[in-house]
C-alpha cells in the first residue's frame, strides 16, 4: 500500500459523504453553503494528492514516450470519461483489446489508475485537452 492511499481513501469518502448530504439534505440556505464549500475543499484536495502522487513516481517510469499511436489515442478517450466499452466501440476494436493497451499505459506511464495516465499524458503534453 503506498504512503497516499490511506489519505486517498478518506478524501474519496468525505468527497462521496459531503455528495450523500446534498443529495438528501433540503435545509437551510447557510448549511448547503457550507457542505458546497466541503465539496469544494475535498475536491481540491484530491487535486493536490494527485499532483503529489504524480510527482512521487519513480523517475523510470515518467517516461511516456514510447506510447504507440494507438495507445495515444486511448490515452486521450481516456481523458475525455470515456469507459472501455465506449473505447472499443469508437475504435472498432474488440473490448479486450482495449484492456490490453491500457494495461500496456499503466505500465509505460507508471499510472496506477486512469485518471493518474490522462493527467500524466495531458502534463507531458501527448493529449491534448478537450475545446484546446
Amino acid at each position: 500500500m503506498g504512503k497516499t492511499d490511506g489519505l486517498r481513501k478518506a478524501l474519496d469518502g468525505l468527497y462521496s459523504a459531503i455528495e450523500a448530504y446534498l443529495g438528501a439534505f433540503r435545509g437551510d440556505a447557510a448549511a448547503l453553503r457550507a457542505l458546497d464549500e466541503l465539496r469544494r475543499l475535498a475536491k481540491e484536495a484530491r487535486n493536490e494528492l494527485a499532483d503529489i502522487e504524480l510527482e512521487a513516481l519513480p523517475a523510470g517510469t515518467k517516461d511516456a514516450d514510447s506510447l504507440t499511436p494507438r495507445e495515444l489515442e486511448i490515452l486521450s478517450l481516456i481523458a475525455a470519461g470515456l469507459g472501455n466499452k465506449e473505447i472499443a466501440y469508437r475504435l472498432s476494436i474488440s473490448d479486450r483489446t482495449v484492456q490490453f493497451h491500457v494495461r500496456s499505459i499503466f505500465e509505460k506511464t507508471g499510472a496506477r489508475s486512469r485518471t493518474e495516465a490522462a493527467i500524466l499524458g495531458l502534463r507531458k503534453g501527448l493529449i491534448r485537452q478537450r475545446g484546446s
